[in-house]
């Protein structure tokens, strides 16, 4: 080691210190960047891990086999479903006890509960459809739920029969017209669902509501809509599943955007009954689906598998589930597991403290960083050089840290610039017995002309030429805290005139930038973040030449003329 020695005391050499030095901060900013990326937070999603954590283990077979206990088979059924296709565990022992109940009880399994009036009108009707909508179709059937429902003594389910005498309709045909069987078959069914109290209060409220301003003489459109929804319903489910999927359901609107995305595929159903049975309120779920139509059903059926505490902290959030891949590469090689699951569970407490603490280590970490680049300079060997103040160094330093924050933020943030695409939910129906098919009127939405990408834009192009703009005001107070006559200091500040421009230079390039890529598609900020990018740069460039170069100019001009006086 190269020491230094004087009067019998070894010193370290200042290279020594120096090397010293930038493998320290280089230690240090790599140790605090890698706990930032190690932390689970985000502004706008929420991390696999942090549902891990949350849900702790799957709940499907076990709620599967309560169900089953019950006598509610079909239910248990589509919760089989729904775990056989997220491949868990223990799906063979479930599958073995729905063939058991199945043979001891076929007429049971096949209403899905143990309904007795069902299981009454099914023995009057027998039926061999696995379906409500199968039994419904049969005038047989329908006659009986219409006996019954006519002896009901509650308003709402006469307001309901009354439906059945309307006569202008959108999309069904008349009750008493030949093709009116859709029609009767969705109110017959609605009516009994209201009569046995399977809608919840408010979705029984809204539907007598509903049915009331109908026969007053106001547009069906939105009757019918309900009545499309359940008949969708009734085609892929048995008595049992309808019941409890429809019990937690709170709105038309809700029963509208569930059903539309339960009938999407077979895998669908199973998995957004599941998600209906382990969720505080069918409002959250559709809200959830509503807002994320794309990542929806891979970020549900990831709350599922983790258990019912994970899917509904995902619900609570309402935002979109992120994998890292680094984290799962890191894992992969048994690398920081104990931290992860600590970090895990602060986020999961705190999650808005867990975000303040990563950004937090990305400032640390991007400033020590940056010390360590500054130690690796070569040691100044002109006269300019050796001409820098102190202290404005570290000030750069801590402004270049900032804008490596803001990066990050904008740039690393998963979902952070991704809009939410809300999809207006429909439920088409073609009935052989119609001569044409007749929709719904859909309103165009326009398109909203700021979009959250844009908003995103705007906001990263001003921080950048704030801190362009802090990062000049630094150079200027250099200059002026040199000790050094007024001409030299007016040429320093000659010298600095590109520095001092920059501003417009990264406001053109951020407006060429914002074209190129909304020419191929990649990210569509919009004509207006492109062009406020140079707007930005002029306003800037202007007030920090007008307000602060062009009266420190004067001031040298002054003091160099009356010295050379």
């Amino acid at each position: 080691m190269p020491l230094i020695y004087h009067k019998g005391i070894a010193y370290v050499s200042n290279n020594l210190m120096k090397k010293l030095k930038a493998i320290t901060y280089f230690l240090l900013g790599s140790a605090l960047l890698l706990s930032a990326v190690m932390t689970p937070a985000y502004l706008r999603s929420v991390d696999s891990d942090v549902l891990r954590i949350a849900g702790g283990k799957p709940e499907l077979i076990s709620e599967g086999f309560s169900l089953l206990r019950l006598e509610k088979s079909g239910p248990a059924h589509l919760l089989f479903q729904s775990a056989r296709f997220n491949a868990l565990d223990d799906v063979k022992e479930l599958e073995e006890a729905l063939g058991k109940y199945r043979s001891q009880d076929p007429k049971g399994f096949q209403q899905g509960d143990s309904d007795a009036l069902i299981k009454r009108f099914l023995d009057s009707n027998p039926s061999n459809s696995r379906f409500v909508l199968g039994w419904m179709v049969a005038s047989n059937f329908r006659k009986s739920v219409l006996n019954h429902l006519q002896q009901s003594n509650r308003p709402g389910v006469q307001t309901i029969l009354k439906n059945r005498n309307l006569q202008s309709l959108n999309v069904f045909y008349p009750v008493a017209s030949a093709g009116g069987q859709p029609f009767d078959s969705a109110l017959l069914l609605t009516g009994l669902l209201y009569q046995e109290d399977h809608l919840s209060s408010e979705f029984g409220q809204q539907v007598e509501l509903l049915a009331a301003q109908v026969n007053l003489g106001k547009n069906t459109r939105h009757l019918e809509a309900m009545c499309l929804d359940i008949l969708s319903l009734s085609k892929r489910m048995n008595w049992g599943q309808l019941t409890t999927f429809i019990q937690k359901v709170e709105s038309v609107e809700t029963l509208r955007t569930l059903t539309h995305h339960a009938m999407r595929s077979e895998e669908m159903l199973p998995r957004v009954f599941s998600s209906l049975r382990f969720a505080e309120s069918g409002g959250l779920l559709a809200d959830y689906l509503r807002k994320f139509p794309e990542t929806a059903p891979r970020d549900i059926q990831l709350g599922i598998v983790h258990g019912q505490e994970a899917l509904r902290h995902l619900l609570q959030r309402q935002e979109p589930v992120f994998v890292s891949s680094t984290r799962e590469w890191l894992r992969s090689y048994g690398l920081f597991h104990a931290p992860s699951v600590q970090l895990c569970k602060l986020t999961l407490r705190m999650p808005m403290f867990a975000l303040l603490i990563k950004y937090l280590l990305y400032l640390f970490g991007s400033f020590f960083i940056l010390r360590f680049l500054h130690q690796l300079k070569p040691e100044p060997e002109d006269a300019s050089e050796q001409m820098q103040v102190d202290g404005i160094g570290f000030l750069r330093q801590q402004i270049l840290a900032l804008v490596f924050l803001v990066f990050v933020i904008v740039l690393g943030e998963p979902f952070l610039a991704q809009d939410s695409k809300k999809v207006e939910n429909t439920t088409t129906w073609r009935f052989p017995v119609m001569q044409s098919a007749v929709t719904d009127d859909v309103e165009s939405i326009m398109e909203t002309k700021i979009t959250q990408i844009t908003i995103i834009a705007l906001v990263l192009f001003f921080l950048v030429q704030v801190c362009t703009y802090a990062l000049c005001l630094v150079k200027l107070k250099e200059i002026k805290k040199q000790e050094a006559h007024s001409r030299l200091k007016l040429r320093l500040l000659d010298n600095e005139e590109n520095l001092f421009d920059s501003g417009l230079y990264l406001g053109l390039g951020g407006t060429v930038l914002s074209l190129v890529m909304l020419a191929l598609g990649i990210v569509k900020p919009g004509l207006m973040a492109a062009y406020s990018s140079t707007l930005f740069g002029i306003i800037f460039v202007s007030a920090l030449k007008i307000f602060h170069v062009r009266p420190y100019r004067r001031k040298l001009i002054v003091e160099n003329e009356t010295e050379r006086a």
